[in-house]
């Protein structure tokens, strides 16, 4: 079993956080198929990052696969240290290590089913089935991809349909590993699980470029604490923590509304595309003022999800 030799340019791949630690990882790490070793988990998203663009639909290095952010986030997770205690054992008890095993064992097993990556000694629950269907459906979708044809919107949409299922599932399983959290950090996880709902609808884009153009985004780098003022973080990092946690605060009737609401607007790829800038500028490292987001609030009705969300971020603090 190895990595391929070829890879994105590593001056480009320093450019983000877990740059270096991709280049270096060993292959024999694999051999242990442990699935609560940090070092396994990102080999397996290197090997399905590698496996998931045999005919170059998604650059000749890679660079455009979408699956690099989900390699962003476990980095993010391990180094935060909401994944434990220990360097690299993923603590059985971490909420967002159950998360992010829905995230990438059961993507790494669905592409095992297709054939798509080396085989290892893991498996996953039953309860996982829909997601492992969804995934199947997603790899799919993006092997078909080559340099001439390749509809990128498609692959990301299919992505995060199986994301959602795989995230659903993982939070309605791991309900008692939530609740061992502090509440700080159980509000922002809330927030987090939410964002992702945003995220998916309008199937942002998740690839290396990205990464590199916002800088993997701006989330806590430590876990939070019950009446904790944060000052310590980053400015930008404060403001991620203060968004994502007004959307942990909406009452599940306002949310499941206006989720159907944002939903409808997303059909399109032009409103997509539109979204997708509206999201960054709301929760990535250069994240609008609040004066800019009471402007977005009021631009006319021909932008409504821009007022969508602006009306999210004012109703939290009702």
């Amino acid at each position: 079993m190895a990595y391929r030799s070829t890879r994105p340019d590593p001056a480009r791949l320093a450019r983000i956080a877990f740059g270096q630690d991709w280049l270096t990882l060993d292959p024999a790490w694999l051999a242990s198929s442990d699935p609560m070793d940090v070092r396994v988990r990102m080999g397996m998203y290197r090997l399905l990052v590698e496996r998931t663009n045999p005919h170059g639909g998604f650059g000749t290095h890679d660079e455009l696969n979408p699956l690099w952010g989900y390699a962003s986030q476990l980095a993010w997770q391990h180094r935060s240290g909401r994944l434990g205690e220990s360097p690299y054992a993923i603590a059985p008890t971490s909420w967002w290590g159950a998360c992010n095993y829905a995230l990438c064992v059961v993507p790494y097993v669905a592409a095992m089913q297709l054939g798509l990556v080396p085989e290892l000694a893991v498996d996953v629950a039953r309860a996982y089935e829909p997601a492992l269907t969804a995934w199947r459906e997603a790899l799919r979708t993006m092997t078909t991809m080559t340099a001439a044809v390749c509809d990128h919107d498609a692959a990301r949409v299919a992505i995060w349909r199986a994301h959602l299922a795989s995230i659903t599932l993982a939070v309605t399983l791991h309900e008692r590993e939530y609740r061992a959290m502090p509440e700080a950090e159980q509000r922002f996880a809330r927030g987090w699980v939410r964002m992702v709902d945003l995220f998916a609808a309008a199937a942002v884009r998740t690839d290396l470029e990205k990464l590199i153009e916002t800088g993997g985004g701006a989330l806590p780098s430590r876990v939070l604490r019950a009446g904790d003022p944060h000052d310590d973080l980053p400015r930008y990092e404060r403001s991620t923590v203060r968004r994502v946690g007004e959307l942990a605060d909406h009452p599940a009737w306002r949310w499941a509304a206006a989720m159907r609401i944002w939903r409808r607007m997303m059909r399109t790829r032009t409103a997509r595309l539109d979204a997708e800038r509206l999201l960054a500028g709301m929760f990535g490292k250069d994240a609008w003022s609040a004066g800019a987001r009471a402007v977005i609030y009021l631009l006319p009705s021909r932008l409504r999800a821009h007022r969508l969300l602006g009306e999210l971020a004012v109703r939290s603090g009702e």
